[in-house]
C-alpha cells in the first residue's frame, strides 16, 4: 500500500509542473510561430511602400528580439509558482 502510495505521488509530482517557465516558454514558441506563419505571407503581399524584402526583415528582427526577451521572462520565472 505505501509503495503504491509513493508511485502515485511521484508520478504526480513529475507529470505537474510547478514552474511556470515552462509554460511561458511554450507561449513564446507559439507565439514566435504564429508570426512566422501568419503575419510574413501578409507582408509580402500587402506593403505600403513596396520594399517587401526590408519589411520582411525587419519583421524578422522584431519577432526574434520579442522571442529572447520572451524566454528570458521565462527563466526570470523559473521559481515562480504556478498560480493554477
Amino acid at each position: 500500500m505505501i509503495r503504491i502510495f509513493l508511485i502515485l505521488v511521484l508520478f504526480l509530482i513529475h507529470c505537474s509542473e510547478f514552474s511556470r517557465e515552462g509554460q511561458i516558454r511554450e507561449e513564446c514558441e507559439k507565439t514566435r510561430n504564429n508570426s512566422y506563419i501568419f503575419m510574413l505571407p501578409i507582408l509580402e503581399r500587402h506593403t505600403t511602400n513596396g520594399n517587401t524584402e526590408l519589411n520582411s526583415a525587419v519583421w524578422i528582427t522584431n519577432t526574434e528580439l520579442s522571442y529572447k526577451k520572451c524566454i528570458s521572462e521565462s527563466e526570470k520565472n523559473r521559481y515562480n509558482l504556478r498560480s493554477n
